[in-house]
């Protein structure tokens, strides 16, 4: 199993992680963008992931949920889910019935490239996003690719918060009162790399991990993260403990 796990798209669109993607797909040269995050244009996002990766020689193809799409993926060589609102992610790719047809394929063996909301369902479950619930989503498991749930986006300090408020460490201890499996908070800039049980941190920026009972660890480019974090490694596809 491969995966890219992006914190974000940037700006430039895509800018920042380009050659990481290249280097991710090597010989792949055509990948499908699922723009369903977005609450806005999604053609006008998908445009935008198209000219970013043309350069770098990659053909996008618009991946929509509709009634082709399993037929479409299936004949794809790569996926890229790109970010926008997680719960809207979520709900129209269970709506649609494409959950069970992308982990299969991802599974097989085809490679994953996720940018924040697209990153965020790689996990057991969304409830470490940041986004709002505003279409009402009322399952939030997700696609249990690896054991840890991600916080794109992640920032240890925030200068512009009201002060004494509560932080993004605070309620991520939060949710590990309730479950037991890993967070990885992905700063901007940064990635993590999946390469069947090797999870490693790529880009400029830093991974911050937290476990149940642990403190919280910093884990820079080109780190590994701890055997916790390997898919496989223990946890159910809802978060609980599986031991």
């Amino acid at each position: 199993m491969r995966l890219l796990l992006i914190s974000n798209s940037g700006h430039p669109f895509l800018a920042h992680c380009r050659e990481a993607i290249a280097d991710f797909l090597g010989s792949v040269r055509t990948v499908g963008y699922i723009t369903a995050a977005r609450l806005d244009d999604e053609g006008a996002v998908y445009a935008k992931a198209r000219d970013a990766l043309q350069d770098i020689g990659i053909t996008v193809q618009h991946l929509r949920l509709d009634a082709g799409f399993g037929a479409r993926l299936a004949a794809l060589p790569a996926v890229f889910v790109g970010g926008g609102n997680t719960y809207a992610l979520l709900s129209r790719l269970r709506r649609a019935r494409a959950l069970p047809l992308l982990r299969r394929r991802v599974l097989e063996g085809m490679p994953y490239i996720g940018t924040s909301a697209g990153s965020n369902i790689a996990g057991p479950n969304i409830l470490a996003t940041n986004d709002w619930n505003v279409v009402g989503a009322a399952r939030f498991d997700a696609l249990g690719l690896v054991p840890f749930t991600i916080n794109p986006h992640y920032r240890e300090t925030d200068p512009v918060m009201a002060p004494h408020s509560e932080t993004r460490d605070q309620r991520i201890v939060e949710y590990l009162a309730v479950n037991a499996n890993p967070v990885a908070g992905i700063e901007e800039e940064a990635a993590l790399r999946i390469e069947g049980r090797r999870v490693a941190v790529v880009g400029s920026g830093r991974v911050k991990l937290f476990q149940r009972g642990r403190p919280p660890r910093w884990f820079g480019p080109g780190a590994m993260l701890p055997p916790a974090c390997s898919p496989g490694g223990g946890f159910r596809k809802d978060g609980r403990d599986g031991h």
